[in-house]
């Protein structure tokens, strides 16, 4: 009898337990992270008769995470890929809102206001009123590039702030890693406790999505985290990141407005060469799509004013009717050779600024009604060729002043567009990845309910057994 009442002791533990995981699932469906938990049993040793072996019940073997790796390897490559696309797509639509083009008051209406002022000008030549319409548009194109430069400047400044704040977080998480990991690892009876594995993989799932981090299981149980070919996290040990600038070598002879943003591990002089996910998108606006942008805003400032300064040097001003004239200066402030024109500093000399009778419209010394200078000037509109620049990658860009910023602005909108393609794409992907990890891991509550109706059937029966265990001892006990 005791056999008996062992065996069906056995089964009423282990369908209780089994019933306890059931309900637990059932209790987590919807908690973030959670992993469908299994209990896994196996049958207990037999004892050896000399007419065979005879079962002695049933034991519990673990209780298991639904868990598979390969799974959780793509979600966050996944969500890393989704995590780079999403922010960039983010930042590329904040630095486009910069530009607000088309608009009354973008680069191109100004520009196109102050070719047209010109053009009035060489039609009255002698005309005070015209050369100050002149002077405020050529003051409106100084004051909306330095806009457009600030602007850029206060992208920068918000995208290291979210970049120190990124990086700030990857520590906190990592560190959070390498907390779970030493937990994991001195977790009693060498059996680690589902929910702080459940907790370390929604850690890792985030860190991914921010940092692209890979992560290799160790065989102690510990999970080893890489960014790129360095290390993060090993075992209980998390290596801290910095975010720091690395002005250029050889240092540039002008002043550098975007001193290019690294980021390094630990100790380490030598910054990370391969990042991913949203800190990826953050490093590659701050350090290639800003910079690219003002360097073009600048080489078109600087050859504005060259190109006016060059016309309008040339030319001769009149005090009423006093003749000659005098030569006119420069229309723009040229700058020096350590502070050139650029898109911050662009503004009208301080003779133009101050007094509109100070501009030219006459290349004749002796002809205040000539307007040479001023059909000169209106005709840069369409100089072809004027601006030149040549990007970090050796090709050149070229054009008229229009003709060169509207191919600015359509390589931002095609890369923003692009990026917003990607992101779309990305979202799928992981959604995918997601449900693929779900249909393994997540809890189903409809085939939860039908194991629990087993589970408890199961354990019916083995309270059916201790009965018919009680009834035969009671008839072996009569018969005494």
């Amino acid at each position: 009898m005791s056999g008996l009442l062992g065996i069906a002791r056995s089964a009423l533990l282990a369908h209780q337990t089994a019933l306890q995981t059931v309900s637990n699932n059932i209790a987590n469906a919807e908690t973030p992270g959670y992993s469908r938990q299994e209990v896994q049993l196996t049958p207990s040793p037999t004892s050896r008769m000399t007419y065979g072996n005879v079962g002695t019940g049933v034991s519990i073997t673990s209780i298991i995470r639904k868990r598979n790796v390969l799974l959780d390897d793509g979600v966050r490559t996944a969500s890393g890929n989704a995590g780079y696309a999403d922010m960039k797509r983010d930042l590329l639509q904040r630095v486009e809102e910069v530009f607000g083009e088309p608009s009354e008051g973008g680069l191109v209406s100004a520009m196109d206001q102050f070719w047209n002022a010109w053009s009035d000008l060489s039609s009255s030549p002698n005309s005070l009123a015209a050369r100050s319409v002149v002077q405020q548009r050529g003051r409106q194109v100084a004051q909306t590039f330095n806009d457009l430069d600030t602007a850029l400047t206060q992208q920068r400044m918000a995208g290291l702030e979210q970049a120190q704040a990124t990086v700030d977080r990857i520590n906190t998480l990592a560190t959070q890693v390498a907390d779970l990991n030493g937990r994991i690892a001195s977790s009693g009876g060498g059996q680690p406790s589902n929910e702080l594995l459940d907790q370390r993989d929604l850690v890792l799932d985030e860190l991914s999505r921010i940092a692209g981090s890979r992560t290799i299981p160790q065989a102690d149980g510990n999970m080893t985290v890489m960014m790129g070919n360095s290390t993060l996290v090993d075992g209980s040990s998390a290596v801290p990141l910095t975010l720091f600038l690395q002005p250029p070598t050889p240092a540039p002879t002008t002043p550098l407005t975007d001193v290019p943003v690294k980021v390094r591990l630990g100790d380490s002089l030598t910054p990370l060469a391969q990042l991913a996910g949203e800190l990826k998108a953050i490093s590659e606006t701050l350090n290639d799509t800003i910079p690219g942008l003002r360097t073009r805003l600048d080489e078109m400032a600087k050859q504005l004013a060259t190109s006016v300064n060059g016309v309008h040097s040339a030319g001769y001003v009149f005090t009423g009717n006093t003749i000659p004239g005098t030569a006119a200066g420069n229309f723009f402030d040229a700058g020096t050779v350590a502070n050139p024109v650029r898109a911050a500093t662009l503004s009208l000399t301080s003779a133009i600024a101050q007094d509109s009778s100070k501009i030219a419209a006459s290349s004749n010394i002796n002809g205040p009604t000539d307007n040479t200078v001023a059909r000169n000037l209106a005709s840069l509109r369409i100089a072809e060729n004027v601006v030149n620049y040549t990007s970090t990658t050796g090709s050149v860009e070229q054009g008229t002043f229009g003709g060169f910023f509207r191919g600015v602005l359509t390589r931002l909108g095609a890369e923003t567009a692009a990026a917003a393609d990607s992101a779309d794409v990305s979202t799928t992907l992981v959604s995918q990845a997601e449900a693929r990890r779900q249909s393994v891991s997540g809890v189903n509550t409809d085939e939860e309910l039908v194991t629990m109706l087993r589970v408890q059937q199961s354990y019916q029966a083995a309270t059916k057994l201790v009965k018919t265990a009680d009834e035969m001892l009671q008839t072996l006990l009569s018969m005494i």
